[in-house]
């Protein structure tokens, strides 16, 4: 879908862009040259893609229009309020200059809403010198942003995907200076994920995990892969707790054949398609695959080293061992609760280790369930998963309204002992922070074994290349890898179309890459 998106893009979306922006004024359009708007949407022809990349990073939830609009309003209401509250008790004293710049996020629903309206109503309250002017993102976000930027009015800050950052790498302010003489900021403190919100260049895998690097943001939004199993499954068939000498093939394998009982709707185990890849690509580097983007920047590798292999063995609980249901009746199944696991069907599943927060709503105490430890690959010995950060960058807009220092304040806060506790508390994603992530409030339970995502975060990890100018080739090879699980293509056919896909749209910015490491050079 990603390849018909992104010709979609160039060919239709652009040009309607383009005129749209000339009906909403002479003003806009005399500083949107033809330079800057291609320089700004050069990387962009990911259409509705793009919201898939932002979605890749977060765990799906429905939400209510009612909802989102009363966390927006909340949200928009919070900081203002509390800032006039406290500068209402501080009269007396000396009042600093106020600034004021706008931050966009599209945290602004369930509990990751409730998270970004506690932290603008206390960081308010904490800085009332500085106002935020919160703008929740907008439908084709991707498309419009662009626009701001070459328009010369895009917001100071923004809560971001790391391929939005690699397409627009010249529209972000540098912060290093600005953070090495903060007082309060101390990047030893953070999870770090290489060329999310810092240029690394780091190509190879094993990938670096201490903050360096040239900086133009902070993480906020962790993520890791995980697994998890209900306990109460397990025991009505009489499977063992799972232990961490378990493999894919041996012990893994036979527990979900044991818990499955197809005739009363139980699953051993679900495969939920291409587009999840917490579920299966862990399972392609138990099997020896290394990364997704070769060193130089021109293949896909995913199914590199063995990587194939453990791609065929995801496809073969589907439709060899059958311990995992039909991709394409997974919702039915589900019915009410969206997903099988959440309605107590699957024993055990290899899905998003952190964004608790919404299944434990959806569980609530219907039946137990726990992390568990990640089986080891058959090749390999050993476990790896997928970490990633989703974090706030400095747009060049805070440079041209001379705010960057008030912008790194609020990134440094956003990254924070005390935003992160909360969301440790709140559990809509993974805290950037290792005394949050090891915090009681973190580890607490649901589900048990809390402790084990600390051993998921701190072990071997592979992350988003988001160094290339165009990655975003997995949106279009993870959709062709999901023809395998649906059965409409082989294996070996769906691999070779993803790997050619995904090839070809690296291969369009390739010149550009080394352009840019030969600038910033290697810090990895």
């Amino acid at each position: 879908m990603a390849s018909f998106e992104l010709l979609y893009f160039r060919r239709e979306a652009l040009p309607r862009m383009r005129a749209g922006a000339h009906r909403e004024g002479s003003a806009m359009v005399r500083n949107l040259t033809r330079r800057r708007f291609l320089t700004a949407t050069s990387a962009l022809g990911i259409g509705a893609a793009g919201a898939a990349a932002l979605a890749a990073c977060g765990e799906s939830e429905a939400v209510e229009p009612s909802v989102t609009q009363a966390a927006q309003q909340e949200v928009t209401q919070a900081a203002p309020v509390a800032a006039e509250k406290v500068a209402t008790q501080a009269m007396a004293a000396p009042q600093a200059e106020t600034v004021e710049f706008e931050f966009i996020s599209d945290h602004v629903s369930g509990v990751r809403g409730k998270s970004t309206t506690w932290a603008l109503a206390n960081f308010a309250q904490a800085r009332p010198d500085i106002r935020i002017k919160f703008t929740p993102q907008e439908d084709l976000f991707f498309e419009t942003f662009a626009i701001r930027i070459a328009a010369g009015s895009a917001p100071a800050a923004a809560l971001l995907s790391w391929n939005f950052f690699g397409a627009h790498q010249d529209s972000f302010v540098q912060i290093n200076d600005v953070l090495d003489r903060h007082p309060t900021f101390n990047g030893d403190d953070l999870i770090f994920e290489p060329d999310s919100y810092t240029i690394n260049y780091d190509l190879d895998h094993p990938f670096v995990d201490s903050f360096q690097g040239h900086a133009f943001g902070l993480p906020y939004q962790g993520n890791v892969s995980g697994h998890y199993y209900n306990i109460d499954l397990y025991d009505q068939y009489g499977v063992p707790e799972p232990s961490a000498d378990w493999t894919y093939s041996n012990e893994w394998l036979e527990a979900a054949k044991q818990s499955t009982d197809a005739d009363n709707g139980n699953w051993g185990t679900r495969i939920s398609g291409g587009g999840d890849i917490h579920f299966w690509t862990p399972i392609g580097w138990g099997f020896g695959g290394k990364q997704y983007i070769s060193p130089d920047g021109t293949h896909t590798s995913q199914f590199d080293d063995g990587g194939d292999q453990g791609f065929k063995f995801g496809v073969d609980l589907i439709h060899k061992h059958q311990v995992s249901p039909p991709t394409e009746a997974q919702r039915e199944l589900a019915g009410e609760f969206g997903d099988l696991f959440t309605a107590g069907k699957v024993g055990a599943e290899l899905r998003r280790g952190d964004a608790k927060g919404f299944l434990i709503g959806g569980i609530s105490d219907r039946f137990r369930w726990s992390l568990a430890p990640q089986p080891k690959g058959d090749v390999t010995g050993t476990v790896a998963v997928h970490r990633t950060n989703q974090g706030h960058y400095v747009i060049d807009s805070a440079a041209r309204q001379g705010v960057v220092e008030p912008v790194v304040d609020f990134l440094v806060w956003m990254a924070g002992p005390e935003m992160q506790a909360r969301a440790a508390t709140d559990r809509g994603f993974l805290p950037c922070r290792w005394d949050a992530l090891e915090s009681p409030e973190n580890l607490a339970a649901p589900p048990e074994r809390q402790d084990l995502l600390v051993s998921f975060v701190r072990g071997d990890f592979r992350t988003w290349q988001g160094y290339h100018p165009n990655q975003i080739e997995w949106l279009a090879w993870r959709g062709i890898a999901h023809t395998a699980m649906t059965g409409d293509a082989s294996v070996e056919e769906a691999i070779e179309k993803a790997v050619t896909e995904g090839d070809r749209i690296l291969a369009q910015d390739i010149d550009l890459l080394n352009e840019r490491i030969e600038r910033w050079g290697r810090t990895a």
